[in-house]
């Protein structure tokens, strides 16, 4: 498993990265990421789909993290956060909703950063059980998509997907979709890739082993062949 942390200062991050190698993950920390995060270029975009996770230190200003979260949201699969005390992490929290997936702290023990580890799904097991997921769609029964818990919101989102099967709506053709005469502002973008995790968390938490949403960097989301036969829209 590959992993990504992008901090102000490497030396900061000396003992945290050991205890990562420690656990046998291959670990890159970049300063000068910071910035290229927030402009996201094509090769920057390339970079960040070879890590499974991105690790954002504690020395990293939390307006600055803002702006990388809306960078890089959509291009790795898990975004953790660093902090030092439990005050930062609950006002840090408030204010970034759902978009960073974990948290961290500074001084961690090796236990807890191994139990975090094992929250990351590596990219490779994500293809492989999809793979599988394709060999088994004839044994499979469909799922009312109540069946999930979804909000109103996510539900919308799956059945414009649904509708569009085959093609990917891009991220403002979505955004005017789920919120129409308000426009596509970038707090919409945030949200909407905040649909997108919660849709995929929720199908994993009911044991469904797909993954319900593809993206694609310049074209936006598409309902997976697997999910799309997997569902059942309407009665």
């Amino acid at each position: 498993m590959k992993v990504l942390i992008l901090t102000k200062n490497l030396l900061a991050e000396t003992i945290f990265q050991s205890k990562l190698q420690q656990l046998n993950y291959e670990v890159y920390c970049s300063t000068c990421l910071v910035n290229e995060c927030q402009r996201m270029s094509l090769e920057t975009t390339q970079l960040l789909s070879c890590f499974d996770a991105v690790i954002l230190s504690e020395t990293i200003a939390y307006q600055e993290i803002v702006d990388l979260i809306l960078g890089i949201r959509d291009h790795v699969p898990m975004i953790i956060r660093k902090y030092e005390s439990d005050f930062t992490k609950s006002t840090e929290e408030e204010q970034t909703e759902h978009v960073i997936d974990r948290w961290i702290r500074v001084n961690a023990s090796l236990e807890e950063i191994r139990e975090l580890c094992q929250t990351i799904t590596p990219r490779e097991t994500e293809q492989s059980s999809g793979a599988v997921s394709r060999k088994e769609r004839p044994e499979q029964k469909k799922y009312p998509l109540y069946n999930f818990g979804f909000s109103n919101r996510e539900s919308v989102l799956l059945m414009c997907l649904h509708e569009h099967q085959g093609q990917y709506l891009s991220r403002q053709e979505l955004c005017e979709k789920l919120w129409r005469e308000e426009g596509v502002t970038s707090s919409k973008m945030t949200a909407l890739s905040s649909c997108v995790r919660n849709i995929k968390e929720k199908v994993e938490k009911n044991g469904v082993k797909c993954n319900p949403i593809n993206t694609a960097w310049g074209r936006g989301y598409q309902i997976s062949d697997d999910f799309y036969h997997l569902i059942q829209i309407g009665t």
